[in-house]
């Protein structure tokens, strides 16, 4: 009797319940939550004890006594497992080669790009000036005050 008081469980000789055995399972693919095995086994019992209106019971001393044990269990087929490990687990092993590959292009990237960045720096981009952009909502005058071009040309 699994998770009884010493007391009751030292009344009955042969109850030796082991938990690995006994107790309620579920066995659960990680990345589907999907249950592959499950157990469940319980036991009733009737607690006994001595009863003063009744002389069959003058020497019982109090104790539980085991009625009956159901143990019922399910695993998931060959095929379920078959198309689980299929469909999904040679997916799930690609992704993770795709993900060890994708961190280290980023890897590389994060490395290359400073290195590039101040190569370019140091070959001399120093003349860099920068001339007004012409746009559809660039006025004319805005253009000419940029550039420092005044209005009268006949000057």
């Amino acid at each position: 009797m699994l998770g009884v008081a010493e007391e009751y469980t030292a009344l009955i000789d042969g109850m030796d319940p082991e938990p690995e055995r006994h107790q309620i399972f579920v066995d659960v693919e990680p990345y589907t939550g999907t249950p592959l095995t499950g157990g469940k086994r319980v036991q009733f019992n009737m607690f006994l004890r001595r009863i003063d209106a009744i002389k069959l019971t003058d020497r019982l001393q109090p104790t539980l006594f085991p009625v009956i044990w159901i143990d019922e269990g399910i695993a998931l087929n060959e095929d379920m497992v078959k198309l689980i490990d299929d469909s999904l687990m040679k997916v799930l092993s690609l992704l993770d080669i795709v993900q060890w590959v994708l961190i280290g292009v980023g890897l590389l990237l994060a490395i290359l790009m400073p290195i590039v960045f101040f190569v370019k720096r140091c070959r001399g981009n120093d003349s860099r000036s920068v001339s007004p952009a012409v746009t559809a909502t660039t006025s004319a005058a805005s253009l000419s005050m940029a550039t420092g071009i005044t209005g009268d040309r006949n000057k």
